[in-house]
């Protein structure tokens, strides 16, 4: 090989890694811990599905720790195993769809986080209002009325993001289904 070859092979390999940080970083966004945005990130760079011995070596990670990592992509729908002829090992690939694999990971996040927090503010909403069948004196009412309409606008906002996220969730789905 020549030293041409071999300086452009360099720059090949800096601008995978380039590309690979600045992905991860976005991945790092939408809720993956470090390792797995990097892991998703050098999978979906790569051309060809990947060995866990393949993404240790490239991350310089554990096996263990590729393993792991595997396990949450693939619950997250992020990636998938694979086979190739004449390979033993288990072979991995990302999902192509950058916009499905990160918009549904996201959305799901959300949907989890804001259906938690509906019932607890509705759980404190009706703890309010038996509260407020006890109470006679003016000053605590009044104080009571105020908890449960700061309340129930936390709940309203609730339910908009639950309306947004829905949207983009169906918006999402067409687009999948159209591309199909």
């Amino acid at each position: 090989m020549s030293e041409n070859q071999l300086l452009i092979m360099n720059e090949v390999e800096e601008i995978k890694n380039k590309a690979t940080a600045a992905l991860a970083k976005q991945i790092n966004f939408y809720g993956l811990n470090l390792s797995e945005s990097r892991l998703f990130s050098l999978m979906f760079i790569e051309d060809a599905p990947m060995t866990l011995d393949e993404m240790s070596k490239q991350l310089g990670m554990s096996k263990t720790s590729m393993s792991t990592g595997i396990h949450s992509l693939q619950d997250a729908k992020m990636v998938e195993q694979t086979w190739k002829k004449g390979v033993r090992k288990d072979l991995y690939k990302a999902e192509e769809n950058l916009y499905a694999s990160f918009s549904n990971t996201y959305l799901e996040k959300w949907f989890s986080v804001i259906n938690n927090n509906k019932k607890t503010f509705n759980s404190i909403s009706r703890d309010i209002d038996s509260l407020l069948n006890k109470v006679d004196e003016e000053e605590l009412r009044k104080s009571l009325l105020s908890y449960s309409r700061k309340i129930n606008g936390i709940l309203d906002f609730y339910s908009y993001l639950e309306v947004m996220f829905r949207e983009m969730k169906d918006k999402m789905d067409n687009m999948e289904n159209e591309n199909k």
